[in-house]
C-alpha cells in the first residue's frame, strides 16, 4: 500500500500541518475516530480491509489541505486586553499602596522604600503566574479534579502543622470557589448521588475556614458554591430534572439555615448583621469603624485638588480613624485602602476605579457564559464569582457596612494580588484555547461528510 494511504501515515501528514502543540493530539484524536467510521463503513459493504482503508483515507482528501484548514481554524485566540487590563489594574494598587504609606506620617523613608520594593515585587511575580496560568491547559486540572480538592484540604492542614503561617491558609481558602468547581464537574451526570455529593464536598472546604477563623473565606466559598450549584442544577447536569435539581438545592440550603438558627448558631453573626446595619448602636465599640466610615462619607467631595498635602492629609487620615482618640500607625495597604483613596483624591476616582474593575469581571462573566466546553465555563463562572464577591465585600466594608474584613481584588494586599492574577490568568486560558472546545466544521477536499470536531462541549 502507499504511504499515506493507511489511517497512521495519514495522521501523521494532518499533524505535521497542525501548529498549535495543544490542539494536536485533540484533533487528530477526532480526525481518527472519523476515518475508523469510514473504514468500518467500507468492512460492512465487503471490501477487504487494506482496500477499506485505504477508501477511508482517500475518502477524506488530501492529508496537507486538511491539515492546513484545521490549522487556520484551531489557533490560540489572544486575550491581550484583558491582560493588558489586569495588568493596569494591579499596577495602580501597586501604585497607590506606595503612595499612600509615603503620604501618612506614620511611615519613615525606610519605610516606603521596602513597601516600593515589595510592592514591585509582587506585581512582577504576579505577572508571571498570570501568564504562567493563561498557557495552562484547564483540562489537565479536570482530569486530576478530585486529587487538586485533596490538595485543597491537605496542604492547609500541612502549613499549620509545620509553618503556622495563617495569612497562607487564608490565601488558600480564596482559591475553595474554583476547587469546588472542578469538584462539582466530577459528578456531572450522576444522578442524585451525585448532587448530594457534591454538596457535601464544600462542607470539609467550610470546615477549613472555620477552623482559620476566617468569615470572608467562608462566605466567598458559600455564596460561590451556592451559585455554582444552582446553576449546575439548574442546567441539568446531574440529570435529575432542573426543577427538581433546583428544589433540592434550595430545601437543603434552607434546611441547615433553619437548624442553625434553631439552635443559635446564628445569634452572634446575627448581631454583628444588626451593628453593621446600624452601627451607632455600638458606636464605641463593634460599631466604631462603620460609624466613623458613614460619618466621613457625608463630608467626600467628588474630586480634591491633588496636592502634596491632599494626598493623604494627617487631619483627612483622623477623620476616618478617630479624631481625638489615640491613634495607631495606619497600613493603608489593607482593606481601608479604597476609603483613603475617597479621602485623599474624592469619591469619583474611586468610583472609576470599581467601574474599570467592574468591566474586568463583567467581561469574564459574559465570555464565561457562553463557553461550549463545559469545565471551561465552570472555571471561569468560578473565578468571575471569586472576584466578584470579593469585590462587593470590599465594596460593602468600605462604605460602612462593617461586617468582617475583605480586599479589593487587584488593589489591595500584595500576596492576594497574586492569587488574584493567577485566576484571571487561569480564566483566559480558556478564552484562549476556545477553538479547540466547539464545534467547528471543516471541508477538506472531496470529503463527503462534514467534519465536526467536538471536545466535551454542551
Amino acid at each position: 500500500m502507499p504511504e499515506r494511504k493507511t489511517i497512521a501515515a495519514y495522521l501523521e501528514a494532518v499533524r505535521e500541518q497542525i501548529r498549535w502543540k495543544r490542539a494536536r493530539p485533540v484533533l487528530v484524536q477526532e480526525l481518527e475516530r472519523h476515518l475508523e467510521d469510514q473504514r468500518d463503513d467500507f468492512l460492512k459493504e465487503g471490501k477487504p480491509a487494506e482496500e477499506a482503508e485505504r477508501l477511508a483515507v482517500e475518502d477524506m482528501g488530501d492529508p496537507v489541505t486538511v491539515g492546513t484548514e484545521l490549522d487556520r481554524v484551531h489557533r490560540p485566540r489572544p486575550q491581550w486586553g484583558l491582560l493588558g487590563l489586569t495588568f493596569v489594574l494591579a499596577a495602580i494598587g501597586a501604585f497607590l499602596r506606595v503612595e499612600f504609606l509615603q503620604a501618612s506620617p506614620y511611615a519613615s523613608r525606610e519605610q516606603v522604600l521596602i513597601k516600593a520594593l515589595v510592592s514591585l515585587a509582587s506585581l512582577g511575580l504576579s505577572t508571571a503566574l498570570m501568564l504562567g496560568a493563561y498557557f495552562l491547559d484547564v483540562s489537565r486540572l479536570v482530569r486530576h479534579a478530585r486529587a487538586v480538592y485533596i490538595g485543597a484540604l491537605v496542604l492547609p492542614e500541612l502549613l499549620y502543622r509545620f509553618l503556622y503561617p495563617t495569612y497562607l491558609i487564608v490565601l488558600i481558602s480564596s482559591l475553595y470557589p474554583l476547587v469546588y468547581a472542578l469538584w462539582l464537574y466530577t459528578f456531572r451526570g450522576k444522578g442524585w448521588r451525585g448532587l448530594f455529593l457534591t454538596i457535601l464536598g464544600g462542607v470539609p472546604m467550610a470546615a477549613v475556614c472555620c477552623f482559620i477563623p476566617n468569615a470572608s473565606a467562608l462566605s466567598l466559598l458559600l455564596f460561590s458554591g451556592l451559585a455554582l450549584t444552582l446553576y449546575a442544577a439548574g442546567r441539568d447536569w446531574f440529570g435529575v430534572g432542573r426543577w427538581k435539581g433546583v428544589g433540592s438545592v434550595l430545601v437543603i440550603v434552607f434546611g441547615v439555615l433553619l437548624y442553625l438558627l434553631l439552635k443559635g448558631y446564628l445569634d452572634s453573626f446575627l448581631f454583628r448583621v444588626l451593628i453593621a446595619l446600624r452601627p451607632e448602636l455600638d458606636a464605641q465599640n463593634r460599631g466604631y469603624m462603620g460609624w466613623m466610615l458613614n460619618t466621613f462619607w457625608k463630608d467626600v467631595p467628588p474630586l480634591r485638588s491633588i496636592s502634596g498635602e491632599a494626598a493623604l492629609s494627617v487631619n483627612a487620615g483622623a477623620r476616618v480613624f478617630g479624631a481625638g482618640l489615640e491613634l495607631r500607625p495606619i497600613d493603608f495597604s489593607h482593606d481601608f485602602l479604597p476609603a483613603s483613596l475617597a479621602v485623599a483624591w474624592g469619591w469619583v476616582p474611586l468610583l472609576v476605579l470599581l467601574a474599570a474593575l467592574a468591566v474586568l469581571l463583567v467581561w469574564l462573566l459574559v465570555k464565561g457564559l457562553r463557553q461550549s466546553y463545559l469545565p471551561g465555563r465552570l472555571v471561569v463562572l468560578a473565578v468571575a464569582l471569586t472576584l466578584g464577591l470579593q469585590t462587593l465585600f470590599s465594596a460593602a466594608l468600605n462604605f460602612g457596612f462593617v461586617l468582617f474584613s475583605a480586599s479589593l481584588p487587584l488593589i489591595v494586599g500584595n500576596f492576594q494580588t497574586v492569587v488574584d492574577m493567577a485566576l484571571i490568568g487561569l480564566a483566559l486560558s480558556v478564552f484562549r484555547g476556545d477553538s479547540i472546545a466547539r464545534e467547528n466544521p471543516v471541508r477538506p477536499l472531496r470529503q463527503r461528510k462534514r467534519l465536526r470536531i467536538r471536545f466535551e462541549y454542551q
